[in-house]
């Protein structure tokens, strides 16, 4: 989507090259409860408290609980995950774990919650591409790139109540949820290793300048130099 924030005249220059990701698989996600997972550091852009707000609007679905893995930046961040975990004991925020922790926790639950303010294209939504887990996330362009236009995952910016229906909606509506698995499976394609390798390669061979516009080669009296002078 940032192609098209550029001035037309530069368009037909801009390559997209999508990021990869590889997971393996590490077992299923629990069969009482409904797991959403929030991946990613605590700090504004990111909307990090959201879908903690939203399970104020899901009160009666007591399987539902979230997840949220990620370094807190500030002490204030900090300070607001520990109240709403005491607010509401679905909610757990577990800090910051290794790279292949947070994968596992991805694997293990039912859909991931991507709630930015502002995204350039998220890696962990390749991540959830490759691990087949279902994403819900804020219609903002970065998103809509990585998830396509028709995507019925999102919902609008900083709006728990509209990410709380969509997650009553992927809990309660399985044909729903194996939409969403679906056409996160379709675009899983663009996010796999090998396509992200070819499409630099074909970007190294646009740059790569063709033989008839190549500078021809010097002539024989410029490769001998100056002739000296005695």
């Amino acid at each position: 989507m940032g192609k098209l924030e550029l001035p037309v005249r530069f368009r037909r220059k801009t390559r997209v090259i999508h990021q990869s990701a590889r997971v393996r698989a590490s077992g299923g996600p629990p069969s009482r409860r409904f797991r959403v997972a929030v991946i990613g550091h605590l700090r504004e852009e990111k909307d990090p408290f959201r879908a903690a707000l939203a399970l104020a609007h899901l009160r009666d679905l007591p399987e539902i609980e979230v997840v949220h893995l990620g370094e807190a930046l500030s002490a204030s961040m900090a300070r607001t995950a520990k109240r709403l975990m005491r607010t509401d004991p679905r909610y757990r925020w577990l800090g910051n774990v290794p790279h292949w922790a947070a994968l596992r926790w991805l694997s293990r639950s039912h859909a991931l919650v991507v709630s930015s303010r502002m995204e350039g294209g998220a890696n962990v939504i390749c991540e959830a591409a490759a691990a087949r887990v279902p994403v819900i996330a804020s219609r903002v362009s970065g998103n809509i790139g990585m998830l396509g236009r028709g995507y019925p995952g999102y919902y609008h910016l900083a709006d728990e109540r509209g990410l709380a229906h969509q997650i009553r909606r992927a809990a309660r509506d399985p044909a729903y949820h194996a939409r969403l698995k679906h056409l996160l499976t379709v675009r899983s394609p663009l996010f796999r290793p090998e396509a992200e390798r070819e499409s630099l390669r074909k970007l190294l061979a646009e740059l790569k300048p063709s033989p008839s516009r190549q500078s021809p080669p010097p002539s024989r009296s410029s490769r001998t130099g100056p002739k000296l002078r005695r």
